[in-house]
């Protein structure tokens, strides 16, 4: 019999596999950040989309008056905007009555939309709003 010769160190075999797999290790975790930052900047978009639809409600909410129809217009060159008003009915449909209530209530839909990469985003805000009801009549 022979004496078995003691060796220190790993073989190339060893060597190969650890290599393989602190790579794929590595592109797992270099993935993962990049889907961070897609979704951090994704996140911003939003955030900033949402300041605008505010801005723009609160722009409705001091107008005297309100007119039904569909709006558009842009913020800036990355986002733009389109606003739906639509009066809402009051008293229960199919019934008909000359009792007229002394508001008229509003459905105001403010929709902000913008590109990001290659694809089309958009965030929405929705809100009621209450005006005196315009009176056809006039009363002397």
């Amino acid at each position: 019999m022979r004496p078995r010769i003691q060796r220190d160190g790993f073989t190339l075999l060893e060597i190969v596999v650890a290599m393989a797999i602190l790579g794929i290790g590595l592109v797992v975790i270099i993935e993962l950040f990049s889907g961070g930052l897609r979704l951090a900047r994704v996140s911003e978009e939003y955030t900033v989309a949402a300041g605008h639809a505010r801005m723009k409600m609160e722009e409705v909410s001091l107008a005297k008056t309100l007119q039904e129809g569909i709006q558009e217009g842009e913020f800036d060159s990355f986002y733009r905007w389109q606003m739906e008003v639509k009066k809402v009915d009051l008293l229960p449909p199919g019934r008909e009555t000359t009792y007229r209530p002394p508001v008229d209530l509003y459905r105001v839909r403010i929709d902000v939309l913008w590109r990001s990469g290659s694809k089309e985003r958009a965030a929405a805000l929705e809100s009621y709003r209450v005006l005196k009801a315009e009176t056809s009549d006039q009363s002397s």
